[in-house]
């Protein structure tokens, strides 16, 4: 239960945002066209706080990237938090992925159809309807941060969102603004008419309190059925690691993981989508274009790096630790167990060499299971009490990458990489020996004679 100082400021921030730019029309003379610019002002100021929410959220996304992704997967997938200075909650690296989505191509995307929208109602833009523009969205950018300061940081609120479940708002936002313009703003504009302007502030006040109240009850509209709401992300659990001191323990070396980095860095960009920024290049420059081209090299560039870091940061730092029958993968940047599998559940042990295997004479060792990694596809998001729970501790498959003695590894975790399967194997061979001995034995088995 929130406390009532909480509910009342995100009330107060709602009516304040809402009424800078209807006071200013109606009793300062702005322009009707300010009141528009003003709502495009209150989508930029949604976006900004919203991207400032993002790294600390703190559940897990109730649609994961999945293992298939190799540019935010392994981010996406890490558990921990980052400690941060000041008042400021932690921050998960996790978090990332949604962040570099959401500030290079949603906000951008959100904003050219708030400006196209803002166009369609043919505004009349001198220096004082700018001037009027700023200062209402000087208003609602601070109506909107006080929400965010005493909502989401002062009350916990992170605590209930995803990283994914931060972007909901922004999106409900854009469809009511943007449908409020197209369907009032070119009467508003075309006849200056006040009703127009009263009835879509009022409109947009009813829409602003209604998501208020539907934060906070338990009624899920259309939205919330299609997208998901916090609610229905993810409770991040622990992943459990054995008490005491492992019996044996390995990690790439950072030469061997930096060079991994670099390696998946390249082959990323010519074995992805990327590869087409090398075609429009080569285009470019076959038409003489030489100065274009670096802009689709930059681009792969910047994809080729963020999947090096990714990759760095998926191998780079973790430390392998055996407990006998359990191998646990342990992130030693953010000082926090990513994963564990227990000896039972390994249906196939593999051991290969990669091309910075063969550089560094190292081996990389791949344990399956059979747990099920396909992401769950479905239509609308289950409710709340259907949602499916963190599998922290699932025995997923896992990969002991870029280590010098693969034998070591095996041998650590119990058994010297016999798997359940060769367990059952050698079992079963072994009943049928003692079968076969038995057998053997009673023929051998002298009958004696009636003459005793």
């Amino acid at each position: 239960m929130r406390p009532p100082s909480t509910r009342v400021s995100g009330v107060l921030a709602v009516l304040v945002s809402n009424a800078v730019a209807p006071l200013g029309v109606l009793f300062l003379g702005w322009a009707p066209a300010a009141l528009f610019g003003v709502f495009v002002a209150e989508i930029a100021a949604v976006l900004w706080w919203t991207l400032v929410k993002i790294p600390f959220a703190a559940k897990r996304p109730n649609n994961a990237i999945g293992d298939g992704d190799r540019l935010f997967g392994p981010l996406q997938a890490k558990r921990g938090s980052v400690s941060l200075p000041g008042p400021l909650p932690p921050g998960y690296l996790r978090n990332v992925p949604t962040l570099l989505i959401a500030a290079f191509l949603l906000v951008p995307l959100e904003l050219a159809v708030a400006f196209v929208a803002f166009g369609l109602t043919d505004p009349v833009v001198t220096d004082e309807v700018a001037g009027q523009i700023l200062l209402g969205g000087a208003g609602v950018f601070v109506g909107r941060g006080v929400k965010t300061v005493t909502k989401y940081f002062a009350a916990g609120s992170y605590r209930d969102h995803s990283a994914r479940s931060v972007l909901l708002p922004p999106f409900k936002f854009l469809f009511a603004a943007g449908l409020l313009m197209f369907v009032f703003g070119p009467f508003a504009v075309e006849l200056e008419n006040d009703v127009f302007l009263v009835v879509l502030v009022g409109l947009k006040l009813l829409y602003d309190l209604r998501a208020l109240q539907l934060e906070r009850s338990e009624t899920r509209g259309v939205f919330y059925r299609l997208y998901g709401s916090e609610e229905t992300e993810i409770e991040p659990i622990p992943v459990e690691e054995p008490t005491g001191a492992p019996t044996y323990r390995t990690a790439p070396a950072r030469a061997v993981a930096l060079t991994d980095a670099v390696y998946q860095s390249l082959r990323y960009t010519v074995t992805s989508g990327v590869l087409w920024c090398y075609g429009v290049a080569a285009a470019l420059v076959f038409f003489g274009a030489w100065t274009f081209a670096l802009a689709p090299l930059a681009l792969a560039a910047a994809f080729g790096t963020l999947r090096g870091v990714s990759r760095y940061l998926e191998t780079g730092p973790v430390e392998f630790r055996c407990y006998g029958d359990v191998l646990v993968a342990h992130d030693a940047l953010l000082d926090e167990p990513q994963a564990r599998l227990e000896r039972d559940a390994v249906t196939e042990v593999g051991v290969s060499t990669h091309a910075v295997d063969r550089l560094f004479g190292t081996e990389t060792v791949r344990f399956e299971t059979d747990v099920d990694t396909t992401p769950d596809v479905q239509l609308t998001v289950p409710d709340p009490e259907e949602v499916r729970t963190d599998d922290a501790n699932a025995n997923h498959p896992m990969t002991v990458p870029h280590v010098q003695d693969a034998a070591a590894v095996l041998a650590a975790f119990d058994g010297g990489g016999e798997t359940e399967a060769e367990a059952e194997s050698e079992a079963e061979t072994e009943a049928e020996t003692e079968t076969e001995a038995e057998t053997e034995a009673e023929s051998e088995t002298p009958v004696p004679s009636r003459d005793g």
